[in-house]
């Protein structure tokens, strides 16, 4: 059988979503997955808002959580809680979610090819790239890889931690970023990513030695590391081409503030197939993808990618007057009511607080 005119380079959400967006609207759709099966290996935390969810898909059966709020831990170990009355967000399983998206494809008239590398260019074809960071052919096309840091997870079968709540952990233990803890029922998700240090090295000490968290896994069993990269740098600048789109993780089309991508890369999955189908039939160019993810989102980027930054070259006492100034004035009970993946209000509410006085040497020494 001759390959599809669109080509969906890699089989994780936002490669489905987009080659089952393609197909309705009309496009004879091909998805190339190099792993035999999708969802594995899962390098997930499994995090994803319940407004997110409901948007992309009406189906539950892959939930195996619900958080209600979070808890934010300085670095010297101050709590702060964040809790609001309904639910703000499922914990997944990843792998089964994937399946979701596979099926959900394959009913839209999708071929799917699993175990099979997508070996070529565009070859006179459209090509969605959504292989994750891998970059295989995204560098084939000439694109360069998002800018991302390296993550370790294990998972702990505890269920000391409180199952509707997360966890965020700043300062030394993840340097330039942050550590979390995801309650999956009778385990939890306990991982790190960072920009300095060896992410594993630093997981096995904050288990060791931070006291929260130590006094709650000890003695539990722990899976082996699970290791991966956490997309920071925002979306490329360029993410389309004459013959390609990319989106997911290839594209930058993760939130810069939490590296959490599922729901973000999806709704604008959908606009790459959308776009990728109309220009196979001549009534759109694909750099028109550019226009219309900016239209919706270019914002909300724009102010995670500068929150980011700034976090990211903060001090420990800067985050500590950061998270103290935020909570005497309110803002961090009250971001709970915030949307979790369009960011943009949420940092602008809080670049207006007296914390933005902690964030003006951070944002210096990120341009010097």
């Amino acid at each position: 059988m001759e390959t599809a005119r669109l080509v969906v380079v890699g089989g994780g959400p936002a490669g489905l979503v987009a080659a089952a967006e393609a197909a309705k609207a009309g496009a004879e759709v091909e998805v190339f997955e190099e792993d035999r099966e999708v969802g594995l290996p899962d390098h997930c935390a499994g995090l994803v808002s319940s407004s997110g969810l409901e948007a992309i898909t009406q189906s539950r059966s892959f939930v195996v959580g619900k958080i209600k709020g979070a808890r934010i831990f300085s670095p010297d170990g101050r709590r702060y809680e964040a809790k609001g009355p309904g639910v703000k967000a499922f914990v997944i399983d990843r792998p089964k979610f994937d399946v979701e998206m596979l099926r959900a494809a394959e009913r839209a008239g999708v071929r799917i090819n699993l175990g099979t590398r997508w070996e070529g260019g565009s070859d006179g074809r459209v090509l969605i790239i959504a292989e994750g960071t891998k970059a295989r052919v995204s560098r084939k096309m000439g694109l360069r890889p998002a800018a991302s840091i390296p993550a370790a997870q294990v998972d702990v079968a505890t269920n000391a931690f409180d199952g509707d709540m997360a966890e965020i952990h700043t300062g030394g233990w993840a340097p330039g970023f942050f550590a979390w803890v995801v309650p999956r029922g009778e385990r939890a998700r306990v991982g790190l990513a960072s920009y300095r240090g060896v992410p594993l090295e630093l997981l096995n000490r904050m288990l060791e030695k931070n006291q929260y968290i130590s006094s709650k896994v000890r003695g539990a069993r722990r899976s082996a590391p699970i290791f991966g990269k956490v997309v920071v740098g925002g979306p490329l600048r360029k993410a389309a081409g004459k013959e390609y789109i990319a989106i997911g993780d290839a594209g930058g089309f993760v939130k810069p503030t939490t590296g959490g991508g599922v729901v973000l890369g999806c709704l604008i999955a959908r606009i790459a197939g959308r776009v990728a189908a109309e220009a196979l039939e001549g009534k759109a160019a694909l750099s028109s993808f550019e226009r219309e993810w900016r239209k919706g989102f270019g914002r909300d980027f724009t102010a995670m990618k500068l929150a980011a930054k700034v976090f990211s070259n903060m001090r420990e006492q800067e985050i500590e007057g950061a998270l103290r100034c935020l909570d005497n004035e309110g803002l961090l009970g009250a971001a709970i009511g915030y949307d979790m993946d369009l960011q943009g209000a949420v940092v602008s509410k809080a670049a207006r607080s007296g914390a933005v006085r902690y964030a003006l040497l951070p944002l210096l020494r990120s341009i010097l």
